[in-house]
């Protein structure tokens, strides 16, 4: 038999665990970005496009880090989950495609696929952090 309260508080617990690990991975993500942007303050004036992007980056991470942040200390609200997956499908894409930019042109380490395994990775956790628990369990499986 199922008790349907304890099956909520499961779920409740599981997003509510996976919600603190994107807080991790959000945290890195920006670490890592602004790192790069802090070690590199002359790719600004040659090469400003690729400063203008890596600057986005900085901001989808921190905004990303943000809106778990809040959903972790506020509760949920009526657009934090379409925001947290947002902002993860946009962190994902960017790393996933810098990852393969680099990948192609023989450049940049093993940086770039951190960066692309922490965006694939807050995704994953942004839709776990998004599971909500069933409304109704059958109690027997049926005859």
């Amino acid at each position: 038999m199922w008790d349907d309260e304890l099956v909520t508080t499961i779920a409740r617990r599981l997003a509510r665990g996976a919600l603190v690990a994107l807080i991790g991975v959000s945290l890195m993500g920006t670490a890592d970005v602004a790192q790069f942007l802090a070690t590199r303050s002359s790719m600004f004036t040659d090469a400003p496009s690729r400063a203008a992007g890596s600057v986005l980056g900085l901001v989808a991470w921190a905004a990303l880090l943000g809106v778990a942040t809040l959903r972790y200390a506020r509760g949920e609200r009526r657009w934090s989950r379409a925001a947290t997956l947002g902002l993860a499908g946009l962190v994902a894409a960017g790393g996933v495609g810098l990852t393969a930019i680099h990948l192609k042109a023989g450049v940049g380490g093993v940086r770039p696929i951190v960066g692309g395994v922490l965006g694939v990775l807050a995704l994953i956790l942004a839709l776990a952090a998004t599971l909500r628990s069933p409304k109704r369990l059958p109690l027997r499986a049926p005859a």
